[in-house]
């Protein structure tokens, strides 16, 4: 739908407000002293042009078309709610009472230099020049006169608010919309985070954007909803409780204050935009059925001000530090780095001790799945025991930097998976310090962990045909 036929049925809308307003005044009149006094019934389709001068400026709302232009601004950055109650309020001009019928003074009513000057053209050729004075201090509502008529009336300050604002209060505020999901994991698709406290962008990737890539690195992890990549680092599983915090501060994001519009590529890199604090991209899908909507938003950090722009739009907002300005890249990770789902596998190979093992799997769904080990038929409910003490590996939680572990791994590990498309997932452990081993995980070592969880593998092995309980906790 084009802007302008929104703002088509943004005048349907008020024009039902408007029906809906007076039926229910048929239905509940009021007492006679709070009878609300008509200046001028009108439609909003019936407005040509609206001017307003005030302390904030002088700008203009024409009909354009089968819409409006609202001053020079874009109409994909009007604040439609606003707008909307622009236009009720000129259609229908009206007063909570009459002040007074002939003052002799207007100076008490701030009507001698008025706070705004409002000009209304209507389509039949009338047109409505409006006053708007000082706010009542018991009330809040607003003292105006109208040309042609001597008397002081009181306007209700809801509906005098739109008269006073500058012409970029008629920008939307919301620069992200609220989350119209449960859960923000389920709208924000893919998301990459660059600078702030970032070394290296790091990116967030949905399973269920439908990348193929994506859905087989998840593989890795089970039933993983993102997985966490930066360029030098694994590919890991991301933590539910601080994904949630970090994405749901991408959505609802309100301006406190705009400072400028409609900027040329030239004036944003004179503010500072060309060396941003930092730069998050994400793409939204806000709903069942809602369209996958893109988004950039550029955070500069000035002063005590943290000023933000989207999509390149041209217009500059100062906005409340939201959380991913903060991001911790270690706290993103699941500290379980490697859980395949067991029905993915066709095999897991170990080679730990001198020996090595190769673990075949075989049957259709989890109710038939076989086991052999070596070609030896092997119990598949003792497998699955040990099986869950493979994939506890867990990581201390910090990522290392500079090791390089040398010579033969104490184990290694290799799952391989029926997707023969999806590359196996190795992972080799190496002496570490004190308890402690490293793990090299695909060819990258930043990770460790306690020397138990091999001593307990180890164990496992040797007693794989016994009868002794497999431990799993280490």
């Amino acid at each position: 739908m084009s802007r302008e036929a929104r703002l088509v049925l943004i005048i349907a809308l008020a024009v039902l407000v408007l029906g809906a307003a007076a039926a229910v005044l048929l239905l509940n009149p009021a007492k006679p002293k709070e009878k609300t006094l008509t200046l001028k019934a009108a439609s909003p389709g019936d407005i040509v042009r609206i001017a307003i001068q005030n302390a904030q400026g002088a700008f203009a709302v024409v009909a354009a078309g089968e819409g409006y232009q609202v001053a020079d601004i874009p109409n994909a950055l009007v604040d439609k709610d606003k707008f909307a109650s622009l236009l009720e309020a000129a259609s229908k001009v009206t007063a909570v009472r009459l002040v007074v019928a002939e003052p002799r003074d207007l100076q008490p009513y701030g009507l001698v230099d008025p706070t705004a000057r409002v000009e209304i053209a209507y389509r039949d050729g009338s047109t409505l020049r409006l006053a708007i004075g000082q706010t009542e201090r018991v009330t809040g509502h607003c003292y105006f006169r109208a040309e042609g008529d001597k008397a002081v009336y009181l306007m209700e300050a809801a509906r005098c608010a739109g008269f006073l604002l500058p012409a970029k209060g008629y920008i939307e505020d919301l620069i992200t919309p609220h989350l119209a999901l449960s859960s923000p994991l389920s709208a924000v698709l893919d998301a990459t985070f660059t600078g702030g406290p970032l070394v290296e962008p790091v990116s967030l990737k949905a399973t269920a954007s439908g990348d193929p890539a994506v859905r087989r690195a998840a593989m890795s992890f089970g039933t993983a909803t993102h997985i966490v990549v930066s360029e030098g680092h694994g590919v890991y599983e991301l933590d539910q409780t601080y994904g949630i915090e970090i994405t749901s501060s991408l959505l609802g994001i309100t301006a406190k204050e705009i400072v400028a519009y409609n900027l040329s590529p030239e004036e944003m890199k004179a503010f500072g935009f060309d060396h941003p604090t930092m730069r998050v991209a994400f793409d939204l899908k806000n709903g069942l059925d809602a369209p996958v909507e893109h988004y950039v938003l550029t955070f500069l950090k000035k002063g005590d001000a943290l000023y933000l722009t989207r999509n390149d739009e041209g217009v500059i907002y100062v906005v409340d530090e939201p959380s991913c300005l903060q991001i911790d890249y270690e706290k993103l990770l699941v500290r379980w780095f490697l859980s395949p789902l067991l029905m993915d596998l066709r095999a897991v190979r170990i080679s730990t001790a001198g020996q090595e093992y190769e673990f075949v799997l075989t049957g259709q769904t989890n109710a038939d799945k076989r086991v052999t080990c070596n070609g030896r038929e092997l119990d598949i409910e003792r497998f699955r025991t040990f099986y869950k003490l493979l994939t506890s590996v867990a990581h201390d939680g910090r990522i290392l930097k500079g090791i390089s572990p040398q010579g033969e791994p104490l184990l290694r590990l290799t799952y391989i998976y029926q997707d023969e498309a999806k590359s196996p997932d190795v992972m080799e452990l190496y002496p570490g310090d004190v308890r402690r081993v490293y793990v090299r995980l695909n060819g990258i070592t930043e990770l460790a962990m306690p020397d138990t969880y091999l001593a307990r593998v180890q164990e496992a092995l040797q007693n794989l045909w016994g009868t002794e309980p497999i431990r799993t906790d280490w």
